[in-house]
């Protein structure tokens, strides 16, 4: 049954009117839980940004719905105001300073949600206002970068679900994430933002875009089929596809009018346009992918070599009789790249963790004791550990061992590993806690004095006597110690280290002289 079904699909045939009636029973005939995912699968993608369905509008009023985002318009107005106030800017003509100003203030705006969030704690707002226009910058950049390539590359997975779903009765949710296992990601994500670029270059003539438009129109169906695919390949496969049926394709749009003004309806797109013209399109590419004429070499699924589902069923075959596999595996994490000896398990990490703990706890009231003569507790937890030193040195060992044949990179991934976790740690027990626990303002290279050259660079040097020396001695201990005993010292370090934790929530961390200090509103407080 599977050879009769896969020889009569062959046939290469353009019907819309056939694409049409196949695609009503495809969408609206098989039962409430396949059309309940796809419209889970039009929601989710206009969530996204992935898509530019009237959908997405509807998606975006559960923003306002939930109201996320700032209601504050007074920290709006901070920002443009401190933007307006830095010295390269405040000696500006007063029509400069004001459009300034204005940009600020839209900054803050569209980006409101991560505005929200960081005014939670108005004390932070206050001290550290140039951090805050900082992050609104990066997260402004992320957000266009990120929702006109990245998160378009996502459709990718979108089309595969489809594409899937034509053929078979039931498609996970999963699938949608099928084409981007850790082989295959960068390659679609490479011909993906080549093919918005190209497209986008081409638009600027206008004429040539709407061409372009029809000749690519399968590149995003074809990388979802075949996610090893080039864009020159996938580019030149889609060209012999549409050669002659570029009016057609668009033709096709024009026959789906009335589903094009379904749309206007309240909630019409996500629920009857976009599920119905994503199928149609689907229908396109396997009625051209049928072509004899062109290099069939590039499509490399033989399952979508078959009949579609409803047309099996219309032929008398049981559901419970089509078994459809298809070549392209669900995502999964392969294995790391270590060698054998370089390869630590869950207990190795979590006791490099205390060591490192303990060692760094142990050059922090040392050193303060050599320059002060006085004992004191430098960790903001109350017991003998500074978890980050354990956190960074386990996570270096952990991460990134598997570069200690190339010393240069092994010395950089440090110092971004590195430098990330410490910024972040003191930005979170400044937000969270107002507590400030090491300053280095003044000290050279530093940024917002919460990281600096000098530290980096010690972080760096720590991460190779790590990698080389402290792993893989520690691992030996530790296969020497037994599993058993292993277990047993683990589970005392967490349970403890899980007291103290906890009792820092309830009471707060350990503050003090010499230790840290509590952060008040609008300053920067000495440590």
């Amino acid at each position: 049954m599977e050879k009769t079904a896969a020889t009569n699909a062959n046939k290469f045939v353009w019907d819309v009117k056939e694409f049409k009636r196949r695609n009503r029973k495809n969408v609206f005939q098989r039962g409430l839980k396949s059309y309940g995912f796809m419209v889970l699968v039009v929601f989710i993608f206009s969530f996204i940004g992935a898509v530019s369905f009237l959908a997405a509008n509807y998606v975006r009023a559960f923003d306002r719905l939930f109201k996320l985002g700032t209601e504050d318009y007074s920290q709006v107005e901070a920002v443009g105001d401190y933007i307006a106030s830095l010295p390269v800017i405040k000696d500006t003509p007063d029509f400069l300073r004001t459009e300034i100003r204005q940009l600020g203030i839209n900054l803050a705006q569209n980006n409101r949600d991560v505005l929200s969030i960081l005014a939670w704690n108005r004390s932070y707002m206050e001290r550290n206002k140039g951090e805050v226009v900082g992050i609104l910058i990066i997260a402004m950049l992320l957000v266009t970068v990120g929702s006109f390539l990245i998160r378009r590359t996502l459709i990718v997975g979108q089309k595969r679900f489809y594409m899937e779903r034509r053929f078979k009765e039931d498609v996970h949710l999963r699938r949608v994430i099928a084409p981007f296992g850790p082989r295959t990601f960068i390659r679609v994500l490479r011909t993906m933002i080549t093919y918005y670029i190209c497209m986008g270059l081409w638009f600027l003539t206008v004429i040539g875009g709407i061409y372009k438009l029809f000749e690519y129109y399968f590149v995003p169906f074809i990388v979802a089929e075949n996610p090893y695919v080039t864009w020159k390949e996938a580019r030149q496969l889609s060209s012999a596809m549409t050669k002659g049926y570029k009016l057609k394709i668009l033709m096709m749009h024009v026959s789906c009018l009335p589903y094009y003004l379904v749309s206007l309806i309240p909630l019409g797109d996500l629920l009857i346009t976009a599920p119905y013209m994503e199928n149609i399109k689907t229908e396109a590419y396997f009625g051209l992918r049928s072509r004899p004429d062109i290099d069939r070499s590039l499509f490399v699924e033989k399952a979508f070599d078959q009949k579609a589902y409803v047309d099996r069923l219309e032929c008398g075959e049981k559901p419970e009789d089509i078994n459809v596999e298809f070549k392209l595996e669900d995502f999964a994490i392969t294995g790391s790249s270590f060698d054998l000896n370089d390869k630590y398990g869950f207990l190795d990490v979590i006791m490099m963790f205390f060591l490192f703990s303990f060692v760094g706890w142990l050059w922090e009231v040392s050193l303060h004791f050599y320059n002060y003569h006085v004992f004191v507790n430098r960790g903001f937890m109350h017991g003998p550990w500074l978890p980050i030193y354990g956190a960074g040195g386990a996570l270096i060992i952990f991460l990134l061992s598997k570069y200690k044949e190339n010393k240069p990179k092994l010395f950089i991934m440090t110092i971004l590993l590195c430098g990330t976790l410490e910024y972040l740690t003191s930005f979170a027990l400044d937000y969270f806690k107002n507590a400030q626990y090491w300053d280095y303002k003044g000290m050279f290279m530093n940024l917002n004095g919460r990281i600096c050259f000098a530290g980096l660079m010690a972080f760096a040097l720590g991460g190779f006597v790590g990698v080389y020396i402290i792993g893989p001695f520690v691992k030996r201990m530790l296969e020497l110690l037994g599993k058993k005993k292993t277990r047993i010292v683990c589970l005392v370090l967490v349970a403890a280290f899980a007291v103290d934790l906890a009792f820092c929530i309830i009471k707060g961390p350990n503050v003090g002289e010499g230790v840290g200090s509590q952060l008040e509103s609008g300053a920067q407080s000495e440590t």
